[in-house]
């Protein structure tokens, strides 16, 4: 499964293509211009096992992706990380449980914590995301993300469907579908919901779980410089995505600046 690690100003806090190559991982960075590549090799962030790639995309996300999507064949899987992944955890008893953990409730669930901390590396993960990509080839989805809290009570089924698959990883599995450029900031909601529409099904591992260090410097903006954008994005997607993607209120963000995956039942 081939992987591709998407850089932006990380210059010299970049960790993902470190560990990849810690991990004997093959795997092509994107960057989107050729100082940015110079910048990458120089400070020294891009693992042995990486090639860095230039692109001369404008800034975006979504154009990164699209471009990784076209260095695929169609129908073939691969792995997209963002550039700030530090560890990986998963359920210790992650092959010999069944799919359904019963019970997991308040009374037990911080010894459940302790076993969902079951350090592992971006290795295994991708051997998970091979293993993913068999179960969605089996159910008909294009595309596999993993846990996004570490809270055991959201994570008693191993599978879960039609839910957000959070962008920081996730396999993908290439068709004619494309990411959308208007939807700068939070394109991880557009390519859930674009997948549900088009294949009927999106798939969570939710015994999984990759960490990053969002918001941080150097990568596409802190939340406060994009909230702007992020407001015009949650209304883009709200009405792209008619009875798919929901406005919800969060405390502490302004109106209208966050959504929700919600999939008609039936």
């Amino acid at each position: 499964m081939r992987t591709f690690v998407f850089a932006y100003d990380r210059f010299e806090s970049m960790t993902t293509s470190r560990l990849l190559g810690d991990a004997g991982v093959d795997h092509v960075v994107l960057c989107h211009g050729g100082e940015d590549r110079d910048r990458f090799l120089e400070a020294g962030t891009i693992g042995d096992t990486g090639e860095i790639v230039a692109t001369h995309e404008p800034r975006g996300l979504a154009r990164q992706r699209n471009v990784a999507l076209e260095m695929l064949e169609d129908g073939e899987w691969a792995l997209f990380l963002v550039d700030d992944l530090h560890r990986f955890s998963e359920l210790d008893t992650y092959d010999s449980e069944p799919d359904e953990i019963l019970p997991i409730d308040i009374d037990n669930v911080s010894s459940w914590n302790a076993r969902f901390k079951n350090w592992t590396d971006v290795r295994r993960l991708r051997d998970r995301a091979i293993e993913g990509s068999r179960y969605c080839d089996l159910v008909g989805s294009h595309l596999i993300g993993w846990a996004s809290s570490g809270n055991p009570l959201f994570r008693r089924r191993k599978w879960a469907r039609n839910v957000h698959a959070d962008g920081r990883a996730w396999a993908v599995k290439k068709s004619d579908l494309r990411f959308d450029v208007n939807v700068e900031t939070i394109d991880d909601y557009y390519w859930t919901a674009a997948n549900i529409e088009r294949f009927g099904t999106v798939i969570v591992n939710q015994w999984i779980l990759p960490e990053a260090r969002r918001y941080t410097a150097g990568g596409y903006g802190s939340m406060d410089d994009r909230m702007e954008q992020k407001i015009r994005d949650c209304s883009y997607l709200v009405d792209r995505f008619p009875g798919l993607v929901h406005y919800r209120a969060k405390k502490n963000w302004p109106e209208g600046s966050h959504v929700v995956i919600r999939a008609p039942r039936g």
